[in-house]
C-alpha cells in the first residue's frame, strides 16, 4: 500500500504542508528547534497548522482572509505564541498600463532588533503587474541574511494565492504545470522567489491595500515612482 503520510511543518526553512518526507526534511533536518508532524489526511494535517490563531504560514487553512491592517506607523505585530520575527517586508508592484507598460516594484524592510528601515526599489520598460508583485518579494528576501524569520506582507491577491491556495505547491509538484497541463505563467518568477523561500522562515500576511497601513502606502507609492521613470 502506497504511502499516503501528509508532513507538516510548523517551523522550519520553509513551513507548510509536504507529500513527502524527503521534501519535510529539507526543511526540518539541521534547523534549530524545528517543529513539524506527519498525519495520516491533509485534513488533520491543516488543522494542526491552523491551531496557531491569527498565524498565517505559506500554506495556511483560511485562504488569508485577514482582517485590514489598521492606520499605524508600527510593522504588523507578530502572533502572540510566536516569538517577533527578525523582519517585517512590505512589498509591492506596479504597471501604469497594465499589462506590457512601464513597471515598478518597492519593499520596506523592517529590522525588529534596531529599528533599521530599508527601501529596495527598481523597475522594468515594458512588464505587469503580477511580475513586479514578485520582483517585489524577491528582492525583499534576497537583501536578508540567510536564516532570517520574515513576517512578510503583501496586498497582492496573486502572491497570496500562490500560497493560501496552493498553487506553488501544486505547480512544483505537477512539474511547473497548471491543473490544465500548460506552463506556469510568470514561472521564471515563481521560481525565483521558491528558491530564496527556501533560506527563510516566512510567515506569510495579506494586508489589503490602500487601508491606511503606512508601509503598505510607501511601497506602492515608491512603485508607480519607478515605474513613471519608464514613460
Amino acid at each position: 500500500m502506497a504511502n499516503t503520510k501528509i508532513y507538516a511543518v510548523k517551523k522550519g526553512r520553509l513551513t507548510g504542508l509536504f507529500n513527502t518526507w524527503e521534501e519535510c526534511g529539507k526543511q526540518v533536518l539541521g534547523f534549530p528547534g524545528a517543529i513539524f508532524k506527519s498525519f495520516p489526511t491533509e485534513e488533520e494535517a491543516r488543522a494542526w497548522l491552523s491551531g496557531v490563531p491569527e498565524s498565517v504560514s505559506l500554506f495556511p487553512d483560511d485562504a488569508g482572509t485577514a482582517k485590514p491592517a489598521p492606520h499605524s506607523d508600527s510593522p504588523a505585530p507578530a502572533a502572540e505564541d510566536k516569538p517577533p520575527a527578525d523582519y517585517t517586508v512590505y512589498t509591492d508592484g506596479s504597471c501604469l498600463r497594465n499589462p506590457d507598460g512601464p513597471g515598478g516594484y518597492a519593499a520596506v524592510i523592517i529590522s525588529t532588533q534596531d529599528g533599521e528601515i530599508r527601501e529596495i526599489t527598481g523597475g522594468e520598460p515594458s512588464t505587469t503587474n503580477n511580475r513586479m508583485e514578485l520582483r517585489a518579494g524577491i528582492e525583499a528576501l534576497r537583501a536578508l541574511p540567510p536564516h532570517s524569520t520574515v513576517s512578510f506582507c503583501t496586498d497582492s491577491q496573486y502572491m497570496k494565492n500562490g500560497f493560501t491556495n496552493y498553487w506553488l505547491r501544486n505547480w512544483k509538484r505537477n512539474g511547473w504545470k497548471t491543473a490544465k497541463g500548460e506552463p506556469v505563467k510568470n514561472q521564471d518568477l515563481w521560481r525565483a522567489l521558491d528558491e530564496v523561500l527556501s533560506l527563510h522562515t516566512v510567515r506569510f500576511r495579506w494586508v489589503p491595500g490602500h487601508t491606511g497601513n503606512r508601509w503598505n502606502e510607501r511601497c506602492d507609492e515608491l512603485a508607480r515612482s519607478e515605474a513613471a521613470k519608464f514613460l
